[in-house]
Order: C-alpha cells, then structure tokens, then sequence
C-alpha cells in the first residue's frame, strides 16, 4: 500500500474525463499489489473473476446471476460500469488494503441495475441521490431480513461519497442511506432468529456422542476435531486455517492452578491472541490433538519438503528416474502426474484431455505456469497425426510434436495446479499479522486424502497439494447445510439434523451473558473488536429475570445485603443504594465516619470541602451501630459549640449571628438523622438521605461575584424550619 500513490482528481477535467483518470490509476495500480500480497501473480484487468487471484469472492457476474451456474449461463456486467466496478475494487483492496470486497462488490451489482432502470444508460457519471434510493429499495427487497440490506447500503454510501471526493460525479450531491439498523424486533421476530442462530440441542448432542465413539473415517475425525474447537472458546470457522498444531499453552490461575489456553489469530482486526478453553472442555482439546496427529503428521512432513525443495518434483513411486531437465515421454509424463491411461486411448491423448486442457482453462495461472503451458501446447501437433503400420496392421499415429516434457516443467505445473496461491502459508497476507505456514497448522492434510467414503462418484483430486482440512466449504457440507452432499449426521444415522459453524459462537456468547460476564470481556474473548449484542440470543423472561435478580428494587434481601456491606466495610457501588436510570454509570461510592456519599469523586473533588451535614448526597444506613455512635458524638460537638456561639450573640460579637445560623442548621440535621435512624418503624438496611442546603464552591463563588442572587439559592431551603422555630426546638436537644 505504501507504494501506491492514491489517485489525485484533476480541478480542470470533467466528471467523465474524470472517471477514465480513474480507471486508468487503477489498472496500473492493479499488478503494485502483487509485491503485498493484496493480489496474486497473474492477475489481469479483462478477468471475469478476480477470486482465484487473491480478491476472495470476487466475480463481476451482474446482480440476479446464478451463482453456481456454468460459465456460458453466467450474466457478467456491461461496459463501461464493469470498468468503474473493477477500479472500486481496486481502490478498496489494493490501496486501502482492506480483505473483503463482498459488500462494495455486491452494492456495486445492485447499483448498475438501478442506474439502467432510472438513467437508461450505464454511465456512472450521472449517479443521483434518486437513483442512489431505487438501489436501497432493491436492497430491501432482495434482503427482507435481518441488517444485510442496511449494512449494503452503508457501502453504498461510502461508493457515493468516495466518487464525490474523486470528482466523478457529473452533478456533485451528498446522500445518506434511508434504511435504518434494525434493532431486536418483536417477541416473535426474537424468537425466529433465534431458533436460525442457535444450534439445536439434538445436533450438539449428536455430535457429542459421535466425538466420543472411536471414529475411523479422517474426515469424520475432522469434522467432529474442528466443532470441538469452535466449542471450547467462541470463533469463527475461516479462524481455524492459522491454528498451529503446538497451539496450547498453559497460564497459571489466581488460585496457583494451571489453565489452559490456545494460541489463536482473530480476524477482523482483533489479531493474534491467547484464549483461555471454557472449564470442562480441556480433556476434548486435548482428545482432539491425540486423534488428528495421525491424520495430519503426514502431510505437516510434506508440506516441509514442499516448501524446503521449491525446484523438485514432489515424489512418488511413480516419478521416473530421470533429473529434472531430461526429456520425458508421454508414459512417463503420465506416471509422474497419477494420470491413468485407459484402454483405448494413448498415453499421449491422455496428457493432453486430463491434465494440459484442464489447466488451460485456469484464468488465474501466475506467469511462470502460463509461459511453461504456452510453450508445451504451442509445441504440440495439432494434426491428426501419420498413421504408422506394422505388419501389415494399423499400430499408432505418429505425431511431430515439438515440445520437451520435463520433470523441471511439471513441477511448476502441479505446483500451479495444487497447492495454494498462499503457500507455504495458509492465509493470506495482512498487515502485521505472522501468518501459520502449513508444516506447523493443525489441520494440514494432503489435497484429495479426505474423500466422501459413501459418495463414490465424486472427483477427487491427486494428493500433490495441502490443504487445510476444516475450511468453510467442508464444514458446511459435513454439518448438513450444503445439498446434495452428505452430512456425518446422515452417514451415522442422524437424520434431518444440521448446524451452522456460526452457530456454535452464538451458543457459548449466549450462554456467557447467562452467566453473568459483561459484554466488554465477551467481545474480549470472542476476539471481536465492536460490541457483539447480536450474539445474545437470552430470551425475555431470562433478561427479565436477571434484572430481578440484581435491580435494587428486586432483588432478594436487598438491605440486609447492604447493611452487611456496610459492617463489614465491603465495597458498596452506587446501583447498591439507588435505582440506575438508563445511561447511568456505576461505580464503588465513599463511606464517610457518619454514613454513606454517593457522590463521583473520580469526576471531580466533594462540592461541599467535607461538610457533610449540608449535603443532600449523604445517606445514612439504618442499623450500622458504629455511624450511628459517630453521628452522636458529632451531635454533641454541634451542642456544645451552638451554645458557645449563642453567648457570643448574646454578648454581641460580631460575626455570631450567622454562626448561630449554621451550627444550628448542622445541629438540627444531625439530631433528625439520629432521630429518624432510631425509628423502629424503619427496617435495618434503609437510607436515610440527608437534605441539601444548596450552597456549594461554584455557586458560593458565583453569588459572591454577582453571576447570581444568593435568595434564590435560600428559597429552596423553604421546607427546613425559620430561624425563630429552630432555636426553640435546639433548645430542647439533650446530649
């Protein structure tokens, strides 16, 4: 990305002039992407499809276009829009590095239609705000359910704003998506996504018991292997590929014990970490290992060589004992590739239909395959060949081909052919990350080693290559969501059973929020980097039940519980003495010698400079004997020093009217809390709250400067008695 210079629109150009810049900036930006492994070698502008060449799920069929369907049924996007397709993508893997195109790609699809439909061309240039809303109504109508339509058209947004920036729009306007994220919904609509994301309790159970039978098939030993690792910690199925066969590790706990845990890599910018196995599931982790080792040891030695002997011919029992630059015949190029001879047919015409033909059709060859390829079929006669007899009798044709066949050659073409784009890693390249290469992954097996053993018609591949065994496509097969393959469930007599992969970190995020963790160290543990409240699949009368259980207003023995913290100078949080509203934060208060403050000091230093008696965030907690003790002695004190302050009134110093007003005013307070705590209509464990005065530093400071009158501030004391009325009821105070 470093090497690439973003495109810079021209002030002078028009919006079209402008968007032929921009194409151009990204057909040679395209191959610069090569060196970062954004992109694969080989990559041309004129593909159909970029998916093989590093782009995952990148095809530029048009919207509405099969996907399964063969190349000459597939609907492709029209000139020039193509153009302005592939250059987005450009902009977006290659430049900016990001790893998914679906989104922008599938928006971009959607987007031609309702340019045709509105526009009547496809010329880009004269995007508008209404065509920008036809193509929302397609999202909606194409992705009824759930956020896909909104998060499409999110995409959309960011193409818009994008092609604002770069000068390609012919009338410059700003858009934002009309579609809104939609939230929980009703009971039943919670309900139904529910039962879609979870896995059933049959299908786990199902797989439990098959885990725990002594399975012979490797692919069934796979299939079980892998849903015992997405169970014992929350993960996505594509996250498997960069488990290392060493992964576990082992930490010590608070308590001195030993904990293990797996070196995992999450994706979606979370990056590599180490996640601690759910208690009780470490026994299966470590049953898993012991049974893929003999699977996998294996091709991990393989995978090695491979990687060790880049310029030799993988070997076999068949490879012929030439070196690398002799000539091979047609028997021995056949030997050396596992391509079997049929009666009927030669070795030659073999070659040709079951290795050379296929291979041609690869539009993602990198360049050394293609001029090794070139060269070989451009040597090839093409001619039906001189009919050679012997004895009389037809025995071969005989042909005038001039290519050279060797040992050096085919390895670049297995290679090509079999093992991935990406090795000897097992993931592509991204920033920062130290990929897993497949000597050390878990799952490494030799490509064509895991067949379907009740599918007998089904084409296997030669094991030249490695794979990773657990990838999306076999799991979904083998766990029944893809027909018409047949699942482990059917192979072993569960009928009708199937699961998504997904689902299994739906489960344990649903059962981690039943048990109380908070949604900061769930996201923590499932390696999300936003938060994941789509994964909590709890049900109302669970929610319902949970806030009983910890809303002060509900939950059991609530005061008891508090009165208890109290005594036992236990940490007392704010959500343990009043309700929280929506929005409120939480937090550990003060105990202060004569009760409780709920003020947040973490937020600023106590408004009143330690005057207590005067603040209305003091609470004092019925049945706490040693605050009532220390709320005495403070009553005794104020008693003493109220009368003191009464004869220097009396005697006229200065001052000591207003003295005899505060004393007073603390004294009465105080006395009415020790009055009121004493009252045994009240329970042990109630607050008794304390009443503000108003005065504060700030507002103190304010009146003094004038910003504001100090009567307001005294109205608002209108419920405590006058001056006159608490010196005859402080008369009758005894202490």
């Amino acid at each position: 990305m470093s090497s690439i210079i973003d495109f810079k629109p021209q002030s002078h150009l028009k919006a079209a002039e402008q968007l032929d810049a921009f194409i151009a900036w990204a057909k040679a930006s395209l191959l610069k992407g090569v060196p970062n492994k954004d992109v694969h070698a080989g990559i041309r502008w004129d593909m159909d499809s970029w998916h093989k060449s590093g782009v995952t799920s990148c095809a530029f069929t048009s919207h509405g276009s099969p996907r399964y369907a063969k190349a000459k049924d597939k609907k492709y996007m029209q000139p020039p829009f193509v153009d302005f397709a592939k250059a987005l993508i450009v902009y977006y893997r290659v430049f900016l590095g990001k790893k998914s195109v679906h989104s922008w790609l599938s928006a971009a699809k959607i987007l031609e239609v309702a340019l045709v439909e509105l526009s009547g061309t496809r010329d880009v240039t004269r995007l508008s705000a209404a065509i920008c809303n036809r193509t929302c109504e397609h999202f909606k109508n194409q992705y009824p359910d759930g956020n896909t339509a909104y998060l499409y058209s999110k995409s959309l947004g960011q193409i818009v704003q994008l092609m604002r920036e770069k000068g390609l729009l012919a009338t410059p306007f700003r858009w934002s998506s009309p579609l809104r994220l939609k939230r929980f919904g009703t009971l039943k609509e919670q309900k139904k996504n529910r039962d879609k994301k979870l896995p059933s309790r049959e299908s786990i159970l199902a797989l439990g018991e098959l885990f725990n039978n002594n399975l012979t098939s490797p692919l069934d030993v796979i299939t079980t292997s892998a849903c015992v690792l997405l169970l014992s910690q929350p993960s996505r199925i594509g996250e498997l590929v960069d488990v290392e066969r060493d992964c576990v590790v082992f930490k010590e706990d608070v308590d001195g014990g030993q904990r293990m845990f797996l070196r995992w890599y999450a994706e979606k910018g979370f990056g590599a970490t180490t996640k601690p196995v759910i208690t009780g599931m470490e026994s299966s982790v470590k049953r898993v290992i012991k049974m893929l080792d003999p699977i996998t040891d294996e091709a991990r030695k393989y995978a090695a060589w491979l990687e060790d002997h880049p310029d030799e011919y993988p070997p076999h029992d068949g490879v012929p004992l030439k070196g690398p630059d002799e000539p091979l015949s047609y028997n021995e190029a056949c030997a050396a590739l596992k391509v079997k001879v049929y009666e009927r047919t030669t070795s030659r015409q073999s070659l040709k239909v079951r290795f050379l033909d296929p291979l041609a059709k690869y539009k993602a060859l990198s360049p050394g395959a293609k001029v090794v390829l070139d060269e070989i079929r451009e040597g090839w006669d093409t001619d039906n060949g001189k009919r050679i007899y012997v004895n009389g009798k037809f025995d071969h044709h005989q042909y005038n081909d001039r290519a050279v066949i060797t040992l050096r050659k085919l390895n670049i073409l297995v290679r090509e052919k079999y093992l991935p784009k990406d090795f000897p890693f097992t993931s592509p390249a991204v920033d920062g990350k130290k990929r897993v290469k497949y000597r050390d992954a878990l799952f490494t097996v030799r490509t064509g080693s895991l067949p379907d053993e009740t599918n007998s018609s089904h084409y296997y591949k030669h094991d030249f290559g490695v794979e990773i065994a657990a990838n999306h496509n076999r799991m979904a097969a083998q766990l029944g969501c893809v027909l018409p393959a047949q699942s482990i469930f059917e192979r072993h007599g569960y009928k009708g059973l199937k699961v998504k992969t997904h689902a299994f970190r739906h489960e344990l995020n649903t059962e981690m929020h039943r048990a109380g963790l908070s949604q900061l160290l769930i996201d923590a543990f499932s390696g999300r980097t936003a938060m994941g409240s789509v994964y909590n699949h709890e049900t109302v009368e669970e929610r319902t039940q949970r806030v009983a259980h910890y809303h002060p207003k509900t939950k059991h023995s609530n005061s008891a519980q508090r009165l208890e913290k109290v005594k036992t100078n236990q940490p007392l949080s704010l959500s343990d003495v009043r309700d929280l509203h929506e929005g409120d934060q939480d937090w550990v208060i003060h105990q202060t010698h004569v009760g409780i403050c709920v003020h947040n000091f973490a937020s600023d230093p106590c408004p009143k400079m330690g005057a207590c008696l005067t603040c209305g965030k003091l609470g004092c907690v019925k049945g706490d004997d040693v605050k009532l003790a220390n709320l005495k002695e403070e009553r005794k004190d104020l008693k003493c020093r109220y009368d003191k302050v009464r004869d220097a009134q009396s005697r006229d110093i200065f001052g000591a009217s207003e003295w005899v007003k505060k004393v007073g005013m603390d004294l009465y307070k105080c006395d009415a809390l020790i009055r009121t705590l004493e009252n045994p209509e009240l329970e042990n464990g109630d607050i008794v709250w304390n009443v503000d005065n108003g005065w504060t530093l700030t507002n103190n400071a304010a009146a003094m400067a004038g910003l504001i009158d100090a009567k307001e501030i005294e109205a608002k004391n209108e419920q405590l008695p006058s001056l006159d009325d608490l010196s005859a009821m402080l008369d009758e105070i005894e202490v």
